[in-house]
């Protein structure tokens, strides 16, 4: 059976939602980020890297979300992780995820784990406000990224259900979210998907958490 470590409401989401998409017959452990549980030696044995998500499989342990998601991909051809049968869409889509995670996500460790990139605590301050700088840049491109339907080949991907943890965190951080309608949108239409909704309800997120207030 599949293990998936998680912490409710971080980026291990999005390929809880493509294990519920999938109908896959899988574990959810918790690794509470908040409680330091990433971090704990049980944890950094599985892995060492002290990051969530990691999907424990029969052949072993997949670190880092685009790995796991074209795993979950290969293996069961859903929806939810990255497109098959179409190499541009998942290369779209794959496309999407890097950027992701390799710029939107680390803005927003900027500002909740400026630790992360200096012990100085007067540069961390000046990270924060990067941090806070630099998603506000972000969320103008993934605004006009979002259309009427979904990002990649109007399939719903992991690249959605990327927007709608990243949305939650920008309402988190009290951003006017009011600005970004068509992104509020895509967020909307992904909670009202029966897969997303298990997903939130096993991680004890409500869909107030992705309302704009």
């Amino acid at each position: 059976m599949l293990r998936l470590f998680y912490s409710p409401g971080a980026c291990s989401l999005v390929p809880h939602v493509a294990l519920e998409e999938a109908g896959a017959d899988f574990e959810l452990v918790r690794a509470m980020i908040a409680e330091g549980a990433h971090q704990r030696p049980e944890y950094l044995a599985i892995n060492p890297h002290g990051r969530v998500p990691a999907l424990a499989t029969d052949q072993g342990v997949i670190t880092e979300n685009i790995a796991i998601l074209n795993f979950i991909a290969d293996q069961f051809g859903a929806e939810g992780s990255v497109p098959r049968g179409d190499a541009f869409a998942a290369a779209r889509c794959n496309e999407l995820l890097g950027w992701f995670a390799s710029s939107v996500h680390i803005a927003f460790s900027q500002i909740w784990r400026a630790h992360r990139f200096t012990d100085d605590e007067a540069a961390q301050r000046t990270v924060t406000v990067s941090g806070n700088a630099t998603v506000r840049r972000h969320f103008e491109e993934i605004d006009g990224l979002c259309g009427d339907g979904w990002l990649v080949e109007n399939r719903f991907s992991a690249a959605d259900s990327y927007l709608l943890t990243f949305f939650r965190w920008s309402c988190k951080i009290g951003a006017d979210m009011t600005r970004y309608p068509r992104w509020a949108a895509l967020a909307g239409r992904a909670i009202e998907r029966p897969a997303v909704a298990r997903a939130l309800g096993n991680e004890g997120l409500p869909h107030s958490d992705f309302a704009i207030q």
